[in-house]
Order: C-alpha cells, then structure tokens, then sequence
C-alpha cells in the first residue's frame, strides 16, 4: 500500500456508488442475524464516505452491534473507519483521535500492517495541521513497525524528509530521502526512486546547492521519462529550469528546459500550466536584462492565471516579479503598484488561511447537525418498517393455503424425480463395479508380470552368472585365456542385464506404490540425453553400432530429469538389443509448438503391427530376445509410457519404411496449466 503524499494536502480516493447499492445492503440488513450485519454496516459506510455523517451514522451502528457480539476485528475496522471519516473531510483533529484508539485494537489483533498505517495517517494528519515534530514522532512509530516492509519503510522515510524540508531542515530532509532512496533501489521500484531523486533535487534547491540540485533532477527526469510519468517529468522540466537561473550563463537554458516543459504539458492537456511557464521565463529575461519582454510576459502569465483560476500564491509571485522588473527600469511608480499589490495577495493568502479553518469548524459542526437528523429520519423508519411487517404479515395468511396446495405438488413431482435419480444411481453403480472389474484385471497383470520376471527373466542371467563363476572356481587353469575373457565377458552381460532389469522393477514399483516422487523443472535435452548415452555407449561399441543425435543446441524440455532420463535408457537400450551388429541408431529431437518430439530410430529387425499395438499394455505378451539372444522383460517399455505420462507426454512407436522401428515421445516447452 502506498500514501501518496504532497506538500500541502492529501485526500483519499472516493469510490462512488449507486443509491441503488445502498437500498439492496438495506434490504440485506433487514433479513440478516446481527453477527453479519457488522459487515454489512461497515460496507454502508465506506461506500457512502463522501457524506461524513450518513457514514457515521452506519459506522456507529457497526460499532454497536461489533461490540455487542465481541468481533474485535469488526470493532478495529469500525474505529479505523471513524478516523478515515474524518480525514477525508479534513477533521485532522478528530482522525487522530480515532487513529489512536484503532491503534490499541489492532495491537491486540497483532495487525502491524494496519498499525502502521494508523502511524502513517496520524503523521499526515499532523503534518496537514502544521504540527511538525507530532509527525515525525508518529512517522518514527510506523518505522519501528514496518521494518520487514522495504517498501513502507521507504514511504515513511521519504515522509520524515518532506516534514524536515518544510521546516527547512534541508541537511535532514536530504538525509531521510537517501535513506528512502537506498530501499526503493534494493527493492528495484523505479517510479518511488524517481519521486526520491526529485525531492533531493528540491531540497538542494532550497539549501542553494544547484549542481546537486541538478544532479538530482536529472536522474529523476530519465526514470520519469523511463516509466512514462509524463506529468511529473514535465514538473521536474519545469524545476530544472528554475535552478539554472542561479547561473548567469545558463539562462538561455533556463528558457529553453521552460520551453520544453511547456510542450510536454500541453501534450498532457495541462493547459494551467503556461501561467506558470511564462512566470518562469519572464523571471530569466529580467535577469538577462530584457525588461521589456519580461513585462509582457509577465502580464501575459497574470492573465492567465486569471483565466485559469490558479491560486494566490502564483499570482502574488508574479506581482513580486513585475514589482522588481519595473525597479529595475527605474520605472518605481508601477514598481511600488505591483509591490502593493503584492502585498495584498500576501495578507489574502494569510486571510484564507484563516477562512479555512473557520470552514472546518462550520463543516464540523453541519455534520454532527446532520448525523442527528439522520437518526431522527432513521427512528421514524423504523415505525413505518414495523406497520410494513404487520401489514405484510396478513397478506402471508392469504398465501397459505394456497401455499399447502402447491406443497402437495411439489411433493408428487419430487417423487417422481426421486425415482429417475434412483435409476441414475443404480446406472452410475454399475459403472463403477464395471471400471473396479477392469482395475482389478490390471491389477491381476500386473501382478503376473511382476512374477513371471522375478520367474524367469531374474532366473536366466542368474544361472549364468552361477555357472560361469562355478567352472572358472572349479576348473580356473582348465580353461584357456580366450575362454576365461568369455566367461567373464558373458558374466559382465548377465550382470549388467540383472542390474538393468532390477533397476527398472525398482522405478515401477515405486511408481505403482506412488513413493516416486516428480520434480519437474526447466532442463536442457543435451545434458539428460548425455547421461543416458555415457552408460549406453559401450554396449553399442560391443555390437559395433553408430549412435547419432540430431537436436538444437541448447534445447529446453519442462519435465522430470531423472525420468526422461530413465525413458531415454530404455528406448536406447531396446534399439542397441534389436539392432544387428554394424547397425545403426539415429537420436532426433524437433520443437513443434509447446512441445519437443524425440525420436530414437533404429536400423533394427522391426515390429509387427499387432505387437505395435500391445507393447505399452501391462497385459500384454509381446516379449523378444535381441539380435544376441538378449533377453528382455517388456517391462522397460511400460515403464517408459508411465514416466511419459506423467510428464504430460505420449509416447508410440512405428515402423521404419526401410528396416527397423522407430519410438517417439513427446514432452512440453513450459510448464502444463493442467
């Protein structure tokens, strides 16, 4: 949440609504128990906050009925709002007040957000009475809160140092800026950083530094022009200019950033603003000493400031400019005119001053004038309430036999869907005995998969393993070289197809168990299809198979590293088992849209299209032995589809128009919003 805070005032932003909105919250209220018409009760008072005292009289209300049923927060919402109340018709005195006691309400909500907004407010409310050191205090209070909040913290900061630069305490204005400035950079917010480079840029100005002044005001300038705040980029424009008036050299330019300023106001449509343009550039031709054109345009920007209705303060300025041109003419009669006159907008500034705060007593005072003629309109509404209900009260007698008749039906027909929604039950029952049936035949495949491998494809490379070792432990130096470096080599494929086969009934039966956990993320293909290839690769070289890879460099897959991995194995795997020797495995991956394709090609013996069909089904029989008599449990394949599935992919396979069989997959770009 950020204040916007100004020099002179501040003032919130008030939604209108629709008195038709405010009856349908009555009409609301009439029907709820007191418990919810708190809530309703505070929504009426903020949507009708631009009248103070109908607000206050719905606020009270909310108040009541908070306190009544314990709802603290309700309570801290209804006293929070009593104070907004009166800060947005300008009863500073007040909204302190009830700032105040908000305070302790949220203290025991442990609300320190809403605190320190309460902080903030009552440092705005003070400031806006010309009580300083009562804002600053307030403003230090927020800061103890806020300070896991970078971004209030800096809003604070930056509020001390507007106080300080009102008080003309430039060095510690300039102080609380910079600290203000150092968290809007960590928490990178530009436009709060441009607004911090702007007010250091004033309050150099003021303390008479124009180089840091400018300095300032031009960092401010790029990151207002960098976000497109067109409005205060024109300001600062028209800032910038003033401060090179302090040179003599620079006036020229002086002129031409007053210029400058004035196009990009008029590209805005503040039109207003040309008085104060040629305020400026009259003030920078007097110190050029070209008084004549100073005076018409001096004349020219009092013209329009009375034609726009711009406050006193501009056009005291400019009788104060022609005051001084004309001395310097030596023309002292118009200069002593324009002095006095100068003089009187001075003292009518100070009477409106005066005017305003009798304004606000008066104000004040209509307002509680006006809250009890609400309650004396709101208590004979009630009376005529209480004649509706009892005049609505008959009419409902007139309605109740009518009413058992239609009851009567309503209950016939409610029979007669009673019974269309048993059937619909009874069907929707035998749905699911039918969908348990073909879960319980997975189930059952499953199961019989799971023991024909620990059966017999466990069993073969084991007896090899046992019998090669037996032999070479019995009968070591019966055996030649060439024989031990075969046994040895048949022991190490055994093994490795154990360690494979194992490897692969661990994956499945994590995931069939659901303890594989998925951790997908953004990944680069090279990197998992290198994993792969780097345990693949020597079984290739045995059968003297080339594995080639086609891809982008660079390629990123969203998906499950471990698993595409585990994919990527198989399939490679499978190709290098079906593949002869001297053959060949072409790898290919291709980004269509949100998705990559990859492909694993092999030059192999091929598939039917029957076995096409079942290879990716639990329950199917398709089992082969490789262009070795490797074995093979089918269980690879399964596993792949499970893996793919769950990466938002598909997978299939299909044969090679040539020889072979090629198996594709697919998985996403970024991240599935399924």
């Amino acid at each position: 949440m950020r204040t916007f805070f100004v020099f002179f005032s501040l003032l919130f932003t008030i939604t209108t609504f629709s008195q038709t909105q405010v009856d349908s919250l009555l009409r609301l209220c009439e029907k709820s128990p007191d418990i919810q018409k708190t809530s309703i009760y505070l929504q009426l008072s903020r949507i009708t906050i631009q009248d103070s005292a109908l607000s206050n009289y719905y606020n009270r209300k909310a108040f009541q009925l908070a306190v009544a049923n314990k709802q603290l927060p309700e309570q801290a919402k209804s006293v929070y709002y009593s104070a907004k109340i009166c800060f947005t018709a300008r009863d500073f005195t007040n909204a302190i007040r009830f700032y105040e006691k908000a305070l302790p309400l949220y203290r025991q909500l442990n609300d320190t957000l809403n605190m320190t907004t309460c902080y903030s407010y009552i440092g705005i409310s003070n400031f806006n009475m010309s009580k300083s050191k009562e804002a600053i205090a307030s403003y230090i209070e927020g800061l103890k809160l806020s300070k896991n909040d970078p971004d209030y913290s800096a809003e604070l900061l930056a509020n001390i140092g507007l106080v300080h630069d009102v008080m003309d305490n430039f060095g510690e204005a300039i102080s609380y800026y910079r600290k203000a400035l150092k968290l809007n950079q960590s928490i990178r917010d530009t436009g709060s950083m441009a607004i911090d480079y702007d007010y250091l840029g004033i309050s150099y100005s003021r303390l008479k530094m124009p180089d840091s002044s400018l300095v300032n005001y031009h960092k401010a300038l790029y990151l207002f022009k960098k976000i497109g705040k067109n409005e205060r980029y024109a300001v600062s424009l028209s800032n910038v200019a003033w401060v090179f008036q302090n040179y003599p050299d620079s006036l020229n330019k002086a002129i031409n950033y007053f210029n400058m300023a004035w196009k990009k106001f008029q590209e805005i449509g503040w039109l207003h603003y040309e008085a104060d343009i040629q305020h400026g550039i009259a003030s920078a031709l007097c110190k050029q000493g070209k008084y004549e054109e100073a005076v018409l345009l001096y004349k020219k920007s009092l013209q329009l400031a009375h034609q726009y209705k711009r406050e006193l303060l501009l056009k005291k300025q400019i009788y104060q400019g022609l005051s001084e041109v004309y001395q310097k003419k030596g023309d002292y009669k118009k200069a002593l005119d324009n002095h006095i006159l100068f003089s009187q907008y001075n003292d009518s500034i100070i009477e409106k001053q005066k005017l305003e705060q009798i304004a606000n007593l008066e104000k004040q005072y209509e307002t509680e004038k006006k809250e009890i003629e609400i309650i004396r309109l709101n208590a004979q509404h009630e009376l005529t309430n209480i004649q509706l209900s009892k005049n609505k009260q008959l009419k409902q007698l007139g309605f109740v036999t009518a009413a058992l008749l239609l009851v009567l039906v309503i209950y016939m027909v409610m029979k007669y869907f009673e019974k269309l929604k048993s059937n619909e039950l009874l069907e929707e029952k035998n749905r699911l005995i039918a969908q348990s049936e073909q879960e319980l035949r997975l189930l059952n495949a499953s199961k019989n998969k799971f023991f024909s491998i620990i059966a017999h494809d466990l069993k073969n490379p084991f007896h090899n393993v046992m019998g090669y070792s037996y032999l070479l432990s019995k009968d070591y130096n019966h055996f030649t070289e060439d024989e031990r470096r075969k046994f040895a080599m048949d022991i190490n494929q055994s093994t490795t197809n154990i360690f494979r086969l194992l490897q692969n009934l661990l994956d499945w039966s994590r995931s069939q168990t659901g303890r594989l956990t998925y951790t997908p993320g953004h990944i680069e293909f090279k990197l998992v299809l290198n994993k792969a290839l780097s345990v693949l690769s020597p079984l290739a070289q045995q059968k003297n198979i080339t594995i080639k890879s086609t891809y982008k460099e660079n390629m990123q897959i969203f998906a499950d590293p471990l698993m595409i991995e585990t994919v990527l194995r198989n399939l490679i795997n499978n190709s290098i088992k079906f593949t002869p020797e001297n053959g060949s495995i072409e790898i290919s991956a291709v980004q269509i849209d949100k998705e990559v394709k990859i492909c694993v090609r092999d030059t192999g013996i091929g598939i039917t299209e029957d076995d096409i069909q079942n290879l990716f089904r639990i329950d199917s029989k398709v089992k082969r032995k490789g262009t070795n008599e490797e074995d093979g449990s089918g269980l690879g394949l399964i596993l792949c589809k499970e893996f793919v599935d769950k990466n938002n992919g598909k997978i299939w396979a299909e044969r090679n128009q040539d020889e072979g069989t090629s198996f594709l997959f697919t998985v996403p770009v970024i991240p599935s919003l399924n």
